[in-house]
Parts: structure tokens; sequence; C-alpha cells
């Protein structure tokens, strides 16, 4: 099995994934494009088959499929072919030196961002994850702004957490369903 196989093999059940499923199924049910971006060979793209442009970009490890544009390419270098609706960056920034210029770009790279991190993981020596811990303030410093929407999860057969964190450009009417949400369905 190959390593991108492995990785994917242990997260694929994973609550944070589908929080985030959840997340773009409720907030992008007309996008017409999405950019995923640090997949690492990671297949959630094809959960998104409604979204007829969709877009693996990693530095190594793009998702391929015949429905997938994959883009081998360092983000920060890369100049964006469209304005894209949709933007998703998951367990990516902890592994980023400059995190802030990279959260900038993100933002400037679709209407809807949806970020997810490892939240208030320890610090270990010879992981590869440079921002350890990281919490609300430190993205809010990376993304020079609040959220406009997040959430903690906790995974049910590990400790680990995960923050999730979507933010909008401008005014648009998929948040409505978030900021009127009822609190009891």
């Amino acid at each position: 099995m190959k390593r991108v196989s492995k990785y994917w093999h242990r997260r694929k059940n994973s609550l944070y994934l589908h929080a985030v499923r959840q997340l773009m199924e409720a907030l992008a049910p007309d996008a017409q494009s999405l950019i995923d971006v640090g997949s690492s060979g990671c297949p959630y793209l094809d959960w998104y088959g409604w979204i007829p442009h969709r877009t693996s970009l990693d530095l190594r490890t793009p998702f391929r499929s015949p429905d997938i544009n994959s883009i081998s390419a360092d983000f920060l270098m890369w100049d964006k072919d469209r304005d894209y609706d949709v933007c998703t960056c998951l367990q990516v920034l902890e592994h980023i030196d400059r995190a802030d210029l990279f959260a900038q770009k993100l933002l400037d790279t679709s209407g809807i961002l949806i970020v997810s991190v490892p939240y208030m993981w320890k610090a270990k020596p010879g992981n590869s994850h440079v921002h350890d811990p990281i919490d609300e303030a430190k993205m809010r410093v990376w993304f020079q702004r609040d959220p406009n929407f997040s959430i903690v999860v906790q995974e049910v057969t590990t400790a680990a957490r995960r923050l999730i964190s979507v933010y909008e450009r401008g005014n648009s009417r998929s948040w409505k369903s978030l900021r009127q949400r009822s609190s009891v369905d």
C-alpha cells in the first residue's frame, strides 16, 4: 500500500472530514468551482461531484482522477487560474513555515474558505507540525480576522481534536442558514 493510500485509509472516516462534507453540502450547493489545497492525494474531492470544476493542488501529490484538475505546485508560488467558489485546506497550515502568507492567499482564492487544523496538539520533536499548538488566537493572527463560523471536532476513537473554520468573502446568502440556524432540530 502506498504512503498516500495509508494516509487516506487512516483518515477517511474521521469526523472532521464528515463535518467538512456537511459544511460543503450546506454552503456550496450551487458552487461551480472548488479547489483543495494540500490534498496529499486524498480522494475526498470525489464527494463533491455536483461541482463541475474541481481542482486538487498539492506540492507533491495532488489527488488524481479523470474528473479532477490535478496541479503539482507550491501554493505560494502558484498563480490562480480563476476565482474559485470554494477552497478547502485541510490539515495543512500546521506544516507551513509562513502560515500567515499562506492564510492570506487562501482568503484571496475563493468566496468561501473551509480550513481545518489540529486543535491544541502538543508540540513534538521531529514532528512535521511547525506551529503546534494551534488555537483560535493563532488562526486570528494568520487570517487577520475572525472566521464566519468555527467548530472543534473531537474524534470518537482518539483524543485528537481539530478546529474547522469557515471564512466568507463579502456578503453571501449561503451564510443565512448558519446565522439563523435553529438551536433545536
